[in-house]
C-alpha cells in the first residue's frame, strides 16, 4: 500500500518537474523572441531610449537616502514631530518606494503599445501629427526634454505615449488615483512615478524634487499636465507650477551643463468618454478630485471602454464600425528654459516668492502655447458655430457657413484642422492646388480654394452632425437641425475644448 502510495508520489511530482521544465523553456523562448522583436521596433525607428529608466531601484533609492539635503530634512522632521531618526528614514524610504518605477521595456513596447494601438482605433479615428512630430526627432539627444501637455481625459496618457512611441518612450507624472493595483504596477512598467498632489508635507516634497531632478538630469524624457486635473468646462484650468519649478532649478546645478527643453502638447477628441461625469460636476459646481473621485472617475471609463470595444468590434466584423470622431495630438516650438533663464537673469538669487512668480509666468505661456496648437476637431469646431448661430433651430447651410467663417480665421492663426481619411480626396485635390499655385492665375487658385474650402465644410459638417445626433445632442429633420435643450451643457463644453475666441 506504502509502496503504491509512494509510486503515485513521485510519479505526480515527476509530472509537475516535467511541466515546469517545458514551461521555462517555452517562456524563455518566447521571451527571448518579443524582446528581439521590441530591439527590432527601435532599432528601425531610431528610438532614443533613455539609458537611467533601467537604473536598479535599489540604487536609486540609495542615491536618494545619501543626498544631504535630504538627509538634513529627515533630522528636522525628527525633531519636529518626536520620532527617531530610524522611523523617519523609514518613511522616506517608504515615499521612494511609492515614487520611483521600474521600466519594462516588454511592457512598453509590446504589451503597452499593443493595447494602446487596438483601444484607440477601435474608439477613433488616431489622426497622427507627421508634421509636427518631426520637430521632436530635431531636439539634440542630450538634452532633457519634458512634454508639457493639457488634460482633457484618462485617456490623454494612452494617445500621447501611442503618437511618440516611434520617437521615444515617455514617463508620465502620475496622480496618487492611479495608486491601485493592478493600475500601479502596469504605470510603473511604462516608467511612470507618483506624486501626491494635495498633500501638504514638506519632507515628502523634498524626496519628490529630489528624484524629478535626479531624473532629469539623466534625460529622462517626462510628460506633465499643467493643469494638474482633468477640465471640467472644457476651458484650460489654471496652471500649476510645481513641477516646472523642480526641473527648471537643476539648471543650477553645477554638474549638469545640458540643456532643458519644453515641449507644449495640446491634446483634442471629438468624444471625451468622460465628458457627462465632467459637466456634471461643472453644472453643478461640485467639482471632484480627490482619490476616492478619481478613481471613480477611472473606473467609469475601465468599464465603458469595453463596452464600446465590444460594440465597435462587432460592427468591425459586419463592416458597420463607427468610431467616435477624431483623437489627436499636436506639438508646438520646443521651448528652451535657458532662453526662459536669459530674460531671468536673477531666478536663483532671488527670495522663494519672487522665483515662483517667474516660475508662473513660464507656466502661463507654456499654458498659452498649448492652446495655439490644440487640434480642431469637426465636433468641436461645429460646437462653436452652433453656439455662435445662438438659435434653437436653423438649416444645414446656416451651419456651414458658420464653420467656413470660423474655419477662415483658424487657418489665419495656424491653427491645425484635423482631417482624416474622410478628407483624403480634399486634402489631394488641395496639395495639387498648392503644388500649381505659382503657374496659375491667382483668381482662379482663389476661387478654386474658396469652392475647396465650402466642401471641406460639408464634410466638417457631416461628420459631427452625425455624432452629435448619435448622441442626441441634435435631431436633425431633412436639412433642419434642432438643439436638443437638455444637450446645451455638451454643446458649451465642446466649444470651450476648441479653445478659441473670436
Amino acid at each position: 500500500m506504502l509502496g503504491t502510495i509512494l509510486s503515485y508520489f513521485f510519479i505526480g511530482l515527476g509530472i509537475i518537474l516535467a511541466y515546469e521544465v517545458i514551461r521555462f523553456i517555452i517562456k524563455d523562448k518566447i521571451l527571448k523572441r518579443l524582446y528581439t522583436s521590441v530591439r527590432q521596433y527601435i532599432r528601425e525607428y531610431n528610438i532614443k531610449l533613455d539609458t537611467y529608466k533601467f537604473m536598479n531601484k535599489f540604487i536609486v533609492k540609495q542615491e536618494l537616502m545619501n543626498d544631504d539635503d535630504i538627509h538634513s530634512a529627515i533630522l528636522v522632521h525628527a525633531r519636529e514631530k518626536g520620532l527617531n531618526i530610524q522611523q523617519v528614514d523609514d518613511l522616506v524610504e517608504q515615499y521612494i518606494e511609492e515614487i520611483v518605477p521600474f521600466f519594462n521595456l516588454l511592457s512598453y513596447y509590446k504589451i503597452g503599445y499593443w493595447i494602446a494601438n487596438f483601444f484607440l482605433n477601435t474608439i477613433y479615428e488616431v489622426v497622427i501629427d507627421h508634421e509636427n512630430a518631426e520637430k521632436i526627432s530635431k531636439i539634440p539627444k542630450d538634452c532633457a526634454v519634458v512634454f508639457v501637455m493639457n488634460h482633457r481625459s484618462n485617456v490623454d496618457y494612452v494617445l500621447v505615449a501611442f503618437m511618440l512611441a516611434q520617437n521615444i518612450s515617455i514617463s508620465y507624472a502620475v496622480g496618487e488615483w492611479a495608486r491601485v493595483w493592478p493600475l500601479e504596477y502596469i504605470f510603473k512598467s511604462f516608467g511612470a512615478y507618483f506624486l501626491r498632489r494635495q498633500y501638504r508635507n514638506t519632507l515628502y516634497h523634498l524626496v519628490l524634487e529630489k528624484y524629478i531632478q535626479m531624473i532629469s538630469r539623466q534625460g529622462i524624457t517626462q510628460g506633465i499636465f499643467i493643469e494638474g486635473g482633468l477640465t471640467r468646462d472644457g476651458r484650460f484650468r489654471d496652471s500649476k507650477i510645481g513641477l516646472l519649478d523642480y526641473i527648471v532649478k537643476i539648471k543650477n546645478h553645477p554638474e549638469f551643463k545640458n540643456e532643458i527643453v519644453f515641449v507644449p502638447v495640446g491634446i483634442n477628441y471629438d468624444w471625451v468618454l468622460e465628458d457627462r461625469v465632467l459637466i456634471g460636476e461643472w453644472k453643478e459646481n461640485r467639482e471632484k478630485s480627490g482619490f476616492r473621485e478619481n478613481i471613480s472617475s477611472l473606473f467609469r471609463i475601465l468599464i465603458k471602454a469595453p463596452i464600446l470595444l465590444i460594440f465597435n468590434f462587432f460592427r468591425y466584423i459586419t463592416g458597420r464600425l463607427r468610431q467616435h470622431g477624431y483623437a489627436s495630438v499636436s506639438f508646438g516650438d520646443p521651448v528652451p528654459v535657458s532662453e526662459f533663464l536669459k530674460k531671468h537673469k536673477n531666478f536663483f538669487s532671488v527670495n522663494r516668492h519672487e522665483r515662483l512668480s517667474y516660475v508662473k509666468e513660464l507656466a502661463d505661456d507654456l499654458l498659452k502655447k498649448i492652446g495655439d496648437v490644440v487640434p480642431v476637431t469637426p465636433v468641436c469646431l461645429t460646437a462653436k458655430a452652433i453656439m455662435l448661430i445662438n438659435r434653437d433651430s436653423f438649416d444645414r447651410n446656416t451651419l456651414i457657413n458658420k464653420i467656413i467663417e470660423i474655419n477662415r480665421l483658424l487657418k489665419s492663426r495656424k491653427r491645425r484642422i484635423i482631417i482624416g481619411r474622410a478628407f483624403q480626396s480634399y486634402q489631394q485635390t488641395m496639395e495639387h492646388l498648392q503644388d500649381e499655385k505659382s503657374d496659375r492665375k491667382k483668381e482662379l487658385v482663389s476661387f478654386e480654394e474658396d469652392f475647396m474650402g465650402v466642401n471641406e465644410a460639408r464634410n466638417i459638417a457631416r461628420i459631427s452632425l452625425e455624432i452629435l445626433k448619435r448622441r442626441k445632442i441634435v435631431k436633425i429633420k431633412r436639412d433642419e437641425i434642432t438643439i436638443n435643450k437638455k444637450c446645451i451643457s455638451f454643446l458649451e463644453y465642446y466649444s470651450n475644448l476648441l479653445n478659441f475666441d473670436d
